[in-house]
């Protein structure tokens, strides 16, 4: 794969942490050239100073998905430094835990504003530039959640069926233009996500069972630009929860619906 991604210009939101820290080093290592983009600039120098030996192959662009301008910046100022932008990758975003009766309205429409609008407002400034190069690839990073709901996500279920939707519909909007538009659902995945997230009272985690690593994930995100697939889903739950959302709906929803009462038991023990 490295022959595939060599001085390849790749741009990764939310970058500083978690799926998107790991998958700028994957593409680093692979031999691209990587512009971290997150809203703390010290935090992203902090990766490069982190990797001396990669600091020649990263770039930081401190950018706020949720501002028109930053998003603008951040592609101008890629391609007047680097000359091209080959993947961008929407990685950047937020989780909530609670039930759909008490959601905030302003946490969802901020929660929206990461997660959905984001990757939007990023979509759009970049595809006039890979529509010149006649050549590109888009990577949406969902979620087993784009296609699977589970009780207390309702609000991020919805904003990651919307990215999906938003994917799959641009994928069509785009055939024939040299530009490709991935999707990535990762499963559960131990990053700093869940401390972050909007929750109000409820534990960060729910499973008693540790994530995959990220770097899992980065390299799926690796494999899937170099084969040129549609969609990625990583895990084997996560494709029978999916062929299962398809032919039995009510089943899955007994199966998550057992899983999530079992983990709130061990959450109200601790």
């Amino acid at each position: 794969m490295s022959a595939y991604f060599q001085d390849k210009v790749v741009i990764v939101t939310g970058a500083s942490s978690g799926i998107g820290l790991e998958t700028v080093l994957a593409f680093a290592r692979a031999g691209a050239r990587v512009v971290l983009a997150a809203r703390t600039q010290t935090a992203l120098q902090g990766v490069v100073d982190a990797h001396p030996d990669l600091r020649d192959r990263l770039r930081v662009v401190p950018a706020d998905v949720t501002k028109n301008e930053d998003v603008r910046l951040l592609v101008a100022t890629t391609i007047a430094q680097l000359g091209r932008v080959d993947i961008f990758i929407n990685n950047a975003g937020v989780g909530m835990r609670a039930d759909i009766a008490d959601a905030p309205v302003d946490d969802a429409r901020s929660l929206m504003e990461v997660n959905v609008f984001g990757p939007l407002r990023c979509i759009q400034a970049v595809l006039p530039y890979m529509r010149q190069q006649g050549t590109g690839q888009i990577v949406n990073i969902g979620s087993v959640l784009s296609v699977v709901v589970a009780p207390r996500n309702g609000v991020y279920c919805a904003s990651k069926f919307a990215l999906l939707a938003m994917t799959d519909a641009l994928r069509m909007e785009l055939h024939g233009t040299g530009i490709e538009v991935i999707s990535v659902l990762p499963a559960y995945t131990e990053t700093p996500f869940f401390e972050r997230m909007y929750r109000y009272g409820n534990a960060a985690r729910m499973s008693p069972f540790k994530g995959q690593h990220p770097a899992q994930v980065a390299r799926a995100i690796l494999r899937g630009c170099a084969r040129h697939k549609r969609q990625v889903v990583l895990t084997v739950s996560s494709r029978i929860a999916i062929y299962l959302r398809r032919l039995s709906p009510r089943l899955l929803d007994f199966i998550v619906r057992q899983t999530s009462q079992r983990a709130l038991k061990a959450e109200s023990k601790t």
